[in-house]
């Protein structure tokens, strides 16, 4: 059997996803790799097909129960045999689990890794008698100290390629820097590996970064819109999960809480609550790796501040797995980075304190961003992406911006005055000419004191963080944070660089749940049928088939057996077992409403584009729109624009106002003539700089898209 051959029959997709092809060869020619891909990206495809097809066992060293218990479920119903060994299972289970592994019943083996190399363990020993031919270490980055989340249990890891020097490993991770990506190689004394590192893009995540004002009123507004979808929300505390857990009964919402300091009976129960949808939000501490697999997390929120991008982005990354549009939130204080800088900080280690401040510190300025949060994010990990990737808040957010050189040139002044030895909140003062006696008596002599008395202390702090962000003014890392000037500061104070300020901003309204399908009531029977599947298999309902998967089945309406194979997900084993039962509501819908199937929309060669793919621009534009570009031009309309590639309709429209803008695309495509009249006459009313007040007067006949659409043929025209 060959590898495209396995990906169908087991797990139902013709075609692999990054670089998971070259990823199996490696590994099937007895190669280490070490592979770098998304959380959500299918990094367990890269071991779990190699351990179909050789021929003995795989072990799969793991940190989480939660994670193994998941994996080993989801396998099982897919048809491989799988097994975990760990702590919570009786005497009689392992003497099973021994016994089945003699006899060669298990493909694959998940244990943590203190129980491979733990204290008078005789699991090693064992292990070396049965026929090994494939380790696979997930979560790789726990073994580096430079990691987000080290583990000291990982670092007996590094005795494998000793007990093991034959068999080839690989390494997993969703998020390691450089000098993590570097730490991993050397701790786990891999043989000449093959490194692959794919797109860390998750096109389907919209982030979102707002000032944190009142956390619980703001929350409760996102999760009113959102009360039959699944999420996450990270906090920094343990008291703090379950007050908010808590808070979120007492206002109606089904959530429990999720930290280390809970008994396993505790843990345990309310993580299968979460996987079963019994309970739709989970309040977890940012400090504690759920390691949950849950395919349709629709969002996670992070009501405090990560301590640093690789956790956030592998926190994030929970979102969407199933490939389908999710969100990310993160609600930011300042003072937030202050309270984790004692987090940051290792007792008698300079060098890893040094390290861990400024991985806080490209936290912070990830949260004061006026660029584009994808390309910041993915810079961060060393992969260029185009400014503007139209599904952040900041992409999405139109501003309006005014010459604050001025501002900006008494800001710096007073920082230079005082000789780059105070920090943020004692240079506002100083500028506000303010009268607490903190403020030294010969700073009130200066003739700068006092010479911004007429802007508000909240504007200053914005002005200062916008001037930090823009790179006029830097924070020193270490002790005592403190204001200097940059190498840029000059020309500002100079009068030869200009200086501008965000005025005002007006945020599209944009909602990036799942897209309408064509048929939301077969929708919801489905998830009916898949949840008494579920309940008679005793497991959770995403392991029997995604959201994604029924989502392609309301669209497209299979009518047998043969066009439900063409459903992304639906290997031979899925086939067999639930084919049948999942079948029936479609036909039974079909029959109620005269409907026929759409099956032959989808291509049966091919699964839909992974969105990391480039396409070539027409004139312009960065390789996101484009691919929305080449889309819409094959004749797709928005809405399965959208649902192809798991981004909301309004990034879709946006994506091709930008096109009405260079030229590429005609306004009429998009707005009909009679809506095109309409829209001008508002915008020479009201001006085009917010759109929520056009949207408002010209009612809900008219689409933000439409609007949008005008304004960029408004602009190319001018």
């Amino acid at each position: 059997m060959t590898p495209l051959q396995a990906l169908q029959k087991y797990f139902g997709y013709n075609t692999f996803r990054h670089q998971q092809e070259a990823i199996i060869q490696h590994i099937l020619n007895k190669q280490d790799v070490m592979a770098l891909m998304p959380t959500g990206g299918g990094k367990s495809l890269c071991y779990q097909l190699p351990a179909v097809l050789l021929n003995g066992l795989t072990i799969v060293i793991s940190p989480l129960i939660a994670l193994m218990k998941d994996q080993v479920d989801s396998l099982n119903v897919s048809g491989i045999p799988a097994a975990f060994l760990n702590s919570a299972q009786t005497p009689d289970e392992q003497r099973l689990l021994v016994e089945k592994l003699r006899n060669n019943q298990v493909k694959l083996l998940y244990l943590a890794p203190e129980r491979l190399f733990g204290n008078e363990n005789k699991l090693v020993p064992f292990l070396k008698t049965l026929n090994v031919v494939q380790i696979a270490i997930d979560e790789a980055h726990c073994i580096s100290q430079w990691g987000h989340d080290f583990r000291p249990e990982y670092l007996m890891l590094a005795q494998l390629k000793n007990e093991f020097p034959n068999v080839p490993v690989i390494a997993l991770t969703a998020t390691a820097d450089k000098l993590t990506q570097k730490d991993i190689l050397e701790k786990l004394n891999l043989h000449k590996p093959a490194v692959f590192v794919s797109s860390f893009n998750r096109a389907n995540i919209t982030y979102t970064v707002v000032p944190k004002k009142n956390s619980f009123k703001q929350l409760i507004a996102f999760l009113n819109e959102r009360r039959e979808e699944s999420g996450i929300i990270y906090c920094l505390s343990r008291k703090s999960t379950e007050d908010l857990a808590l808070d979120l009964k007492n206002a109606g919402f089904a959530a429990e809480a999720y930290h280390a300091g809970l008994n396993n009976e505790t843990k345990a129960k309310n993580q299968e609550a979460f996987l079963r949808d019994d309970v739709k939000i989970i309040v977890a501490t940012i400090a504690f790796g759920m390691g949950i697999n849950k395919s349709n997390v629709r969002y996670v929120v992070h009501i405090d501040l990560p301590k640093n991008i690789e956790g956030y982005y592998q926190e994030t990354g929970r979102a969407g797995r199933d490939g389908l549009a999710s969100e990310a939130l993160l609600l930011y204080s300042p003072g937030d980075a202050g309270k984790l800088q004692h987090f940051a900080r290792i007792e008698g280690n300079e060098e890893q304190s040094r390290i861990m401040l400024n991985k806080l510190n490209d936290m912070v300025r990830y949260c004061q961003l006026q660029t584009c949060r994808r390309q910041y994010l993915m810079n961060y990990f060393d992969e260029a992406f185009p400014p503007n990737c139209g599904s952040c808040d900041v992409c999405l957010t139109e501003f309006k911006r005014f010459d604050g050189t001025l501002i900006a040139q008494k800001a710096l002044s007073a920082v230079s005055r005082l000789n780059e030895r105070f920090g943020v909140n004692y240079v506002i003062d100083f500028l506000r000419g303010s009268k607490n006696e903190k403020i030294r008596e010969e700073h009130k002599q200066l003739k700068t004191y006092g010479i911004g008395a007429d802007i508000s202390k909240a504007d200053w702090q914005r002005y200062i963080r916008e001037l930090i962000t823009m790179e006029y003014l830097q924070v020193t890392g270490d002790g005592y944070p403190v204001l200097k000037l940059t190498d840029q500061s000059a020309l500002v104070l100079k009068g030869i660089q200009k200086v501008e300020f965000i005025e005002t901003q007006v945020t599209e309204e944009h909602h990036t749940e799942a897209v309408p399908l064509h048929e939301a009531e077969l929708l919801s029977r489905l998830k009916n049928a898949r949840r008494d599947i579920a309940e008679g298999e005793n497991v959770p309902a995403y392991i029997i088939v995604s959201d994604a998967t029924l989502l392609e089945m309301a669209t497209y309406l299979p009518q047998s057996l043969d066009e439900l194979r063409l459903i992304s997900g639906f290997g031979d084993v899925k086939l067999a077992r639930y084919g049948r039962e999942l079948l029936q509501p479609v036909k039974d819908y079909c029959k109620e409403k005269s409907l026929e199937s759409k099956i032959a929309y989808k291509s049966a060669k091919r699964e839909r584009k992974p969105k990391t793919e480039r396409t070539r621009s027409p004139r312009s534009g960065t390789d996101t729109r484009s691919e929305t570009f080449n889309l819409y031009r094959q004749g797709k309309n928005v809405m399965e624009i959208a649902a192809e590639r798991g981004l909301s309709q309004v990034t879709i429209e946006g994506h091709l106002s930008h096109f009405v803008q260079t030229g590429d695309l005609d306004v009429n495509e998009l707005v009909s003539e009679a809506k095109l009249h309409v829209i001008l006459e508002a915008l020479e009313s009201y001006g085009a700089e917010r759109l929520a007040p056009l949207k408002e007067v010209l009612g809900d006949a008219y689409t933000y898209g439409e609007i949008k659409a005008v304004i960029s043929w408004m602009n190319k025209n001018q």
